[in-house]
């Protein structure tokens, strides 16, 4: 299979996945109180119709764009592309923290949860051992989240069943 195919392939399933991942947020999570107020579902909701917008996008431009030939210098021949490995370690791990935080957040809430798995994805995917870094990373986006979300929006952050920070 080629690049091409392969981003046809991916970018179908990411418009799949987009439009269930959106029609279930608008089935299952009721809007918010009011007019004009941000509820539930205004995070959920814009991250899938983000999502397919983007591979919307991408798929039109792989069946408008220019088709390189395969013969060119740059490009790869079949016969490489179809050699080549996918190397599935990133996506699982991805999907691991993903789970673990879902989990996390349900025991030990939003303020614990959040700086665990920053630390985690800055040291075991990113490979960031600089203590000052991951410091300013870990209390930055936890700071951060907390203060757009709760305190601005006013959505209240999960609370842990194990540990409950408030």
């Amino acid at each position: 299979m080629t690049n091409r195919d392969q981003n046809i392939v991916l970018s179908c399933i990411l418009v799949v996945v987009a439009a269930v991942w959106t029609w279930l947020v608008i089935a299952t999570i009721p809007p918010g109180f009011g007019g004009g107020e941000i509820g539930a579902r205004a995070f959920p909701l814009t991250f899938g119709v983000i999502l397919l917008v983007l591979s919307a996008l991408l798929l039109m431009r792989l069946f408008i764009g220019k088709h390189k030939n395969p013969t060119d210098g740059d490009a790869k021949s079949p016969q490489q592309t179809a050699g080549a490995q996918i190397d599935w370690w990133p996506a699982i791990t991805v999907f691991g923290e993903i789970i673990l935080y879902g989990f996390l957040l349900e025991k030990i809430g939003f303020t614990l949860a959040t700086p665990v798995i920053v630390l985690l994805l800055m040291v075991v995917n990113l490979r960031v051992r600089s203590p000052r870094l991951l410091a300013g990373m870990v209390f930055g986006v936890t700071f951060g989240c907390w203060l757009v979300f709760e305190k601005i929006f006013g959505i209240y952050m999960a609370n842990g069943m194990w540990i409950n920070l408030g």
